[in-house]
């Protein structure tokens, strides 16, 4: 969920959350929505570096 604000809104520096609401960047909203479905952020961080890792070695072999 996103919360956007009208550009006439006087507090520009301020989020506006309601208690038990936080702020948090895509990435981090991204490694939370798909550790809702396995087991752990730490593990789900674990497959995604193990994944970029291979695209690197990927990448790193098609560009000789």
């Amino acid at each position: 969920m996103a919360t956007f604000r009208s550009k006439e809104d006087s507090a520009k520096d301020q989020v506006s959350l309601h208690c038990f609401q936080e702020c948090v960047g895509a990435f981090c909203a991204m490694i939370r929505m798909i550790a809702n479905r396995i087991d752990s952020e730490l593990d789900t961080l674990g497959m995604l570096q193990a994944s970029l890792c291979k695209l690197v070695s990927l990448f790193s072999l098609l560009a000789k």
